[in-house]
């Protein structure tokens, strides 16, 4: 059996965003709060602790001018996102 090496926050498959869908995330330039439009839904494969690969889908949103992940945002900053369904409120 051959090791495969999975890259931290390795984006496997991506597909839009419904309209509607926010997230609520610190910014790493400001440190304020900010509501931001999740413009994709990223599946993303990262080890788990134990190495195996763990399988998750994750909100892809602009913030600040940028493209991010949780997984990327939380390199920089705790990325503590709260995600919102359409119509509900911050």
């Amino acid at each position: 059996m051959t090791d495969f090496h999975y890259d931290d926050n390795k984006i496997t498959a991506l597909a839009p965003a419904a309209p509607g869908w926010l997230i609520v995330v610190t910014s790493p330039t400001s440190g304020d709060r900010k509501v931001c439009q999740i413009v994709a839904w990223a599946a993303q494969c990262l080890p788990a602790p134990d190495g195996t690969p763990e399988h998750n889908v994750h909100p892809v949103f602009v913030l600040d001018g940028t493209t991010w992940t949780l997984g990327d945002l939380d390199r920089i900053i705790r990325a503590d996102g709260k995600i919102l369904a359409p119509g509900e409120q911050p």
